[in-house]
Protein backbone atom coordinates (compact mmCIF):
# COMPACT_ATOMS: atom_id res chain seq x y z
CA UNK A 1 0.00 0.00 0.00
CA UNK A 2 1.65 3.29 -1.13
CA UNK A 3 0.23 7.01 -0.73
CA UNK A 4 -0.06 9.04 -3.65
CA UNK A 5 2.53 11.62 -2.25
CA UNK A 6 4.66 12.06 0.77
CA UNK A 7 3.64 12.75 4.05
CA UNK A 8 4.77 13.66 7.58
CA UNK A 9 4.42 10.93 10.54
CA UNK A 10 4.88 12.04 14.02
CA UNK A 11 4.98 9.75 16.92
CA UNK A 12 5.24 11.78 20.17
CA UNK A 13 6.52 9.66 23.25
CA UNK A 14 7.69 10.45 26.65
CA UNK A 15 10.88 10.73 26.36
CA UNK A 16 11.56 11.44 22.80
CA UNK A 17 9.58 12.81 19.86
CA UNK A 18 10.28 10.95 16.68
CA UNK A 19 9.42 11.77 13.22
CA UNK A 20 9.97 10.94 9.48
CA UNK A 21 8.74 11.34 6.09
CA UNK A 22 6.84 8.40 5.03
CA UNK A 23 6.51 8.10 0.88
CA UNK A 24 5.85 4.89 -1.08
CA UNK A 25 6.12 2.66 1.18
CA UNK A 26 9.34 3.95 3.01
CA UNK A 27 10.51 6.02 5.86
CA UNK A 28 12.66 8.69 4.87
CA UNK A 29 14.38 11.93 6.92
CA UNK A 30 13.92 10.37 10.19
CA UNK A 31 14.41 12.84 12.91
CA UNK A 32 14.53 12.80 17.16
CA UNK A 33 14.25 15.52 19.52
CA UNK A 34 13.65 15.10 23.53
CA UNK A 35 10.04 15.98 24.13
CA UNK A 36 11.07 18.61 26.83
CA UNK A 37 12.89 20.21 23.86
CA UNK A 38 9.35 20.02 21.34
CA UNK A 39 7.39 20.92 24.16
CA UNK A 40 9.31 24.19 25.21
CA UNK A 41 11.26 25.11 21.66
CA UNK A 42 9.68 26.91 18.64
CA UNK A 43 8.77 25.26 15.71
CA UNK A 44 11.97 24.49 13.96
CA UNK A 45 11.59 21.11 14.32
CA UNK A 46 8.61 20.56 12.18
CA UNK A 47 9.95 23.07 9.74
CA UNK A 48 12.84 21.11 9.04
CA UNK A 49 11.49 19.30 6.87
CA UNK A 50 9.96 21.92 4.90
CA UNK A 51 6.77 19.72 4.90
CA UNK A 52 3.48 21.15 3.55
CA UNK A 53 1.84 17.67 2.48
CA UNK A 54 -0.52 16.15 5.38
CA UNK A 55 0.99 15.57 8.83
CA UNK A 56 0.00 12.31 10.68
CA UNK A 57 0.78 11.35 14.54
CA UNK A 58 0.28 9.46 17.34
CA UNK A 59 1.01 10.72 21.02
CA UNK A 60 0.59 9.82 24.51
CA UNK A 61 1.60 13.46 25.97
CA UNK A 62 -1.23 15.37 26.14
CA UNK A 63 0.73 18.30 26.64
CA UNK A 64 2.84 17.95 23.34
CA UNK A 65 -0.40 16.91 21.25
CA UNK A 66 -1.86 20.35 22.40
CA UNK A 67 1.45 21.64 21.54
CA UNK A 68 1.34 19.78 17.75
CA UNK A 69 -1.72 21.02 17.03
CA UNK A 70 -1.21 24.54 17.52
CA UNK A 71 1.87 24.26 15.32
CA UNK A 72 0.87 21.94 12.74
CA UNK A 73 -1.49 24.35 10.80
CA UNK A 74 1.57 26.39 9.89
CA UNK A 75 2.81 23.38 7.74
CA UNK A 76 -0.94 20.99 7.10
CA UNK A 77 -4.43 21.36 6.63
CA UNK A 78 -4.66 17.64 6.35
CA UNK A 79 -3.96 16.18 10.32
CA UNK A 80 -4.57 12.80 10.87
CA UNK A 81 -4.35 11.66 15.17
CA UNK A 82 -4.51 8.17 15.50
CA UNK A 83 -6.88 6.52 18.50
CA UNK A 84 -8.69 3.13 18.68
CA UNK A 85 -11.42 5.34 17.09
CA UNK A 86 -9.66 6.24 13.68
CA UNK A 87 -7.80 2.81 13.10
CA UNK A 88 -11.02 0.63 12.30
CA UNK A 89 -8.77 -1.87 9.91
CA UNK A 90 -7.58 -3.24 13.67
CA UNK A 91 -10.00 -5.50 15.68
CA UNK A 92 -9.87 -4.33 18.95
CA UNK A 93 -10.93 -7.07 21.70
CA UNK A 94 -10.81 -4.53 24.39
CA UNK A 95 -13.48 -3.60 26.83
CA UNK A 96 -12.04 0.30 26.92
CA UNK A 97 -10.05 0.93 23.85
CA UNK A 98 -10.22 4.51 24.70
CA UNK A 99 -7.48 3.70 27.23
CA UNK A 100 -4.97 2.14 24.40
CA UNK A 101 -2.50 4.68 23.95
CA UNK A 102 -2.11 5.23 20.57
CA UNK A 103 1.55 4.23 20.12
CA UNK A 104 0.43 1.01 20.53
CA UNK A 105 -2.21 0.81 18.66
CA UNK A 106 0.43 2.01 16.13
CA UNK A 107 2.43 -1.02 17.02
CA UNK A 108 -0.34 -3.10 17.46
CA UNK A 109 -1.36 -2.17 13.42
CA UNK A 110 1.71 -2.49 12.36
CA UNK A 111 2.07 -6.23 13.67
CA UNK A 112 -1.60 -6.92 12.61
CA UNK A 113 -0.47 -6.25 8.59
CA UNK A 114 3.16 -6.93 8.33
CA UNK A 115 3.85 -10.23 10.21
CA UNK A 116 2.73 -14.15 11.45
CA UNK A 117 -0.10 -13.97 14.17
CA UNK A 118 -0.43 -14.60 16.94
CA UNK A 119 2.35 -12.18 17.95
CA UNK A 120 3.60 -10.19 20.78
CA UNK A 121 5.29 -6.76 20.36
CA UNK A 122 7.85 -5.45 23.00
CA UNK A 123 8.18 -1.43 23.13
CA UNK A 124 11.13 -1.16 25.40
CA UNK A 125 11.27 2.70 26.41
CA UNK A 126 10.26 5.00 28.79
CA UNK A 127 7.83 2.02 29.91
CA UNK A 128 7.87 -1.33 28.60
CA UNK A 129 4.31 -2.57 26.96
CA UNK A 130 3.53 -6.20 25.73
CA UNK A 131 1.06 -6.48 23.15
CA UNK A 132 -0.55 -9.63 22.02
CA UNK A 133 -2.44 -9.59 18.50
CA UNK A 134 -4.21 -12.45 17.43
CA UNK A 135 -5.93 -12.95 13.96
CA UNK A 136 -9.30 -13.43 15.37
CA UNK A 137 -9.12 -10.77 17.98
CA UNK A 138 -6.83 -8.28 16.89
CA UNK A 139 -5.65 -6.33 19.65
CA UNK A 140 -6.38 -8.60 22.64
CA UNK A 141 -4.75 -6.69 25.61
CA UNK A 142 -1.20 -6.58 27.12
CA UNK A 143 0.51 -5.87 30.19
CA UNK A 144 2.96 -2.90 31.42
CA UNK A 145 5.85 -2.42 33.35
CA UNK A 146 8.54 0.64 33.93
CA UNK A 147 10.92 0.67 31.68
CA UNK A 148 14.67 -0.13 32.32
CA UNK A 149 16.05 3.79 32.72
CA UNK A 150 12.78 4.37 34.88
CA UNK A 151 13.92 1.74 37.59
CA UNK A 152 17.34 3.29 37.37
CA UNK A 153 16.03 6.86 38.10
CA UNK A 154 13.63 5.30 40.60
CA UNK A 155 16.16 3.96 42.77
CA UNK A 156 18.22 7.50 42.84
CA UNK A 157 15.05 9.44 43.39
CA UNK A 158 13.38 7.23 46.00
CA UNK A 159 17.06 6.87 47.91
CA UNK A 160 19.34 8.97 49.46
CA UNK A 161 22.74 7.44 48.49
CA UNK A 162 22.04 5.65 45.53
CA UNK A 163 23.41 7.50 42.38
CA UNK A 164 21.50 8.83 38.78
CA UNK A 165 22.62 6.45 36.02
CA UNK A 166 22.04 6.25 32.52
CA UNK A 167 21.95 3.52 30.49
CA UNK A 168 24.22 4.91 27.81
CA UNK A 169 26.72 4.95 31.26
CA UNK A 170 26.30 1.48 30.90
CA UNK A 171 29.60 -0.87 31.99
CA UNK A 172 30.62 -4.05 30.20
CA UNK A 173 30.82 -6.55 32.58
CA UNK A 174 29.66 -10.26 32.79
CA UNK A 175 29.95 -10.43 36.45
CA UNK A 176 26.96 -10.66 38.62
CA UNK A 177 28.07 -9.43 41.72
CA UNK A 178 29.13 -5.88 41.23
CA UNK A 179 32.22 -4.52 42.99
CA UNK A 180 30.42 -0.52 43.19
CA UNK A 181 28.00 0.70 43.78
CA UNK A 182 26.96 1.87 39.92
CA UNK A 183 27.87 -1.47 38.68
CA UNK A 184 25.77 -3.55 41.39
CA UNK A 185 22.57 -1.09 40.06
CA UNK A 186 23.40 -1.97 36.03
CA UNK A 187 23.86 -5.44 37.09
CA UNK A 188 20.48 -5.42 38.30
CA UNK A 189 19.24 -4.24 34.90
CA UNK A 190 21.59 -6.28 33.20
CA UNK A 191 20.93 -9.63 34.63
CA UNK A 192 17.43 -9.17 35.64
CA UNK A 193 15.59 -7.35 32.92
CA UNK A 194 15.69 -9.52 30.83
CA UNK A 195 14.63 -12.96 32.32
CA UNK A 196 11.68 -10.36 33.68
CA UNK A 197 10.84 -9.86 29.57
CA UNK A 198 11.33 -13.85 29.44
CA UNK A 199 9.36 -14.56 31.97
CA UNK A 200 6.05 -12.22 31.16
CA UNK A 201 6.84 -13.38 27.45
CA UNK A 202 6.29 -17.33 28.74
CA UNK A 203 3.00 -16.50 30.54
CA UNK A 204 1.50 -14.61 27.77
CA UNK A 205 2.84 -18.01 25.47
CA UNK A 206 1.04 -20.26 28.21
CA UNK A 207 -2.29 -17.99 28.86
CA UNK A 208 -2.59 -18.37 24.85
CA UNK A 209 -1.90 -21.87 24.82
CA UNK A 210 -4.65 -23.03 27.00
CA UNK A 211 -6.84 -21.29 23.95
CA UNK A 212 -5.06 -23.23 21.72
CA UNK A 213 -2.84 -20.57 20.44
CA UNK A 214 0.97 -20.78 19.62
CA UNK A 215 2.98 -17.48 19.51
CA UNK A 216 4.18 -17.06 15.82
CA UNK A 217 5.68 -13.96 16.43
CA UNK A 218 7.76 -11.76 18.76
CA UNK A 219 8.57 -8.08 17.45
CA UNK A 220 10.70 -5.69 19.60
CA UNK A 221 11.29 -2.13 18.88
CA UNK A 222 11.36 0.79 20.91
CA UNK A 223 14.95 3.00 22.23
CA UNK A 224 16.25 0.37 24.26
CA UNK A 225 15.59 -2.37 22.33
CA UNK A 226 19.29 -3.15 21.21
CA UNK A 227 20.05 -3.68 24.52
CA UNK A 228 18.21 -6.48 25.22
CA UNK A 229 18.06 -9.24 22.79
CA UNK A 230 15.28 -11.60 22.58
CA UNK A 231 15.43 -14.97 21.36
CA UNK A 232 13.53 -15.54 18.59
CA UNK A 233 12.82 -11.90 18.68
CA UNK A 234 12.63 -9.79 15.67
CA UNK A 235 13.70 -5.77 16.13
CA UNK A 236 11.77 -3.24 13.89
CA UNK A 237 13.10 -0.05 14.87
CA UNK A 238 10.55 2.07 12.90
CA UNK A 239 7.54 -0.21 14.15
CA UNK A 240 5.50 2.81 15.32
CA UNK A 241 5.76 5.33 12.88
CA UNK A 242 5.53 2.04 10.14
CA UNK A 243 1.94 1.16 11.73
CA UNK A 244 0.81 5.12 12.18
CA UNK A 245 1.57 5.45 8.42
CA UNK A 246 -0.77 2.22 7.48
CA UNK A 247 -3.52 3.19 9.35
CA UNK A 248 -3.44 6.83 7.74
CA UNK A 249 -3.23 5.32 4.30
CA UNK A 250 -6.18 3.06 5.71
CA UNK A 251 -8.92 6.09 5.77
Amino acid sequence: MTSPSPFLCLDLGNTTCRGAIWHQGKIYEERVIPTVDFCTGDNEWLQSWNHQGQVAFCSVVPKAKEILLNRVSSISTEIFCLTSESCPGLPIEYPRPCEIGSDRIANSYAVFKRYTLPAIVIDLGTATTFDVITQSGGYVGGVILPGPQGMLDYLSNQTALLPNIKLNQKPSCSQVIGKSTKMAMMNGIEHGYLPMINGIIDAISCELGQNGQVVKSIIETGGEAENFHIDGAIIHHNLTLDGLALACLSQ
